[in-house]
């Protein structure tokens, strides 16, 4: 199992920024949200002390290695409250995945929200997984990082539902250490991968295909902080065209909505 705060951590050597890319986030390779994740924290390095990450983008541009990865950060827009930061990542000269991150340190404005989290039962009432379904020999270890509570049981042998996952998710062992962009990667993983789950859910029979992401976009709006259970709600109610498209948001147990986010996936046959 890895630890996320860890495993996403960016260091500096001879005036660069590296990241060792973990096994235990793979997925069809490492996990999409996990680099992304990695390309949040790369440009919190170079971010004014007192910013917050306000939104990331990413485009997926081929598949990394498990080795090490140089983050390659540039600032292309230093405003007096908000930051432009371009970010690379890089193994053998080849870019993997670019991102750029807006950050901000603006407090004032107006402050609503028209949205409502879903009613569903809380963590408390609910299993984890592992006491509800025997683990599968194929599962990918990826989902080992998480503790995750379903609010409904799905079996094998229902009906196709709608294409929709409403689950809780813990990541055991987490500390952000008052990194506000370390806090921030819980829901970047969740929105980048759990689209492809909740399209997977909306089918009668299991796909000839899988669908990686293309993009990703993350709106933030609250800091997760001392939350524990995150509740992902996401819907890819969209497929046309060799494209999927889902959207998803991310709340806390005590119903504030930490960010929502998007992304276009690929249809690619298997094998």
């Amino acid at each position: 199992m890895g630890r996320l705060h860890e495993d996403t951590a960016v260091t500096g050597r001879d005036g660069k920024l590296f990241v060792d890319l973990r096994r235990d986030w793979d997925i069809w390779g490492p996990n999409g949200g996990y680099v992304a994740a990695i390309a949040l924290r790369a440009a919190g390095k170079l971010a004014p002390p007192d910013h917050r990450p306000a939104t990331l983008s990413v485009q997926y541009l081929s598949a990394g290695k498990y080795e090490e990865a140089e983050a390659v950060v540039e600032p292309v827009k230093q405003g007096r409250s908000a930051w432009c930061i371009n970010v690379a990542l890089v193994q053998a000269g080849k870019r993997f995945l670019q991102a750029q991150v807006w950050t901000t340190n603006r407090q004032i404005g107006p402050r609503s929200n028209e949205l409502t989290m879903p009613i569903v039962p809380r963590p408390a009432m609910l299993k984890i997984y592992g006491e509800i379904y025997p683990r599968e020999s194929e599962t990918f270890m990826f989902w080992d990082n998480f503790e995750v509570k379903p609010t409904r049981i799905h079996n094998r042998d229902d009906p196709p539902g709608a294409p929709v996952v409403q689950e809780w998710y813990r990541y055991p062992g987490f500390e952000a250490g008052g990194d506000i962009f370390a806090d921030f990667t819980r829901p970047v993983i969740l929105i980048d991968t759990l689209q492809w789950p909740a399209h997977h859910r909306g089918l009668a029979a299991y796909p000839n295909y899988i669908a990686p992401s293309l993009d990703l976009s993350v709106w933030f709006h609250e800091a997760p902080g001392d939350a524990d259970w995150l509740f992902a709600d996401v819907h890819t109610p969209t497929a046309g065209h060799g494209l999927i498209h889902g959207v998803a948001r991310v709340w806390s147990e005590d119903g504030r909505l930490l960010a929502t986010g998007s992304s276009n996936m690929l249809v690619t046959p298997r094998g």
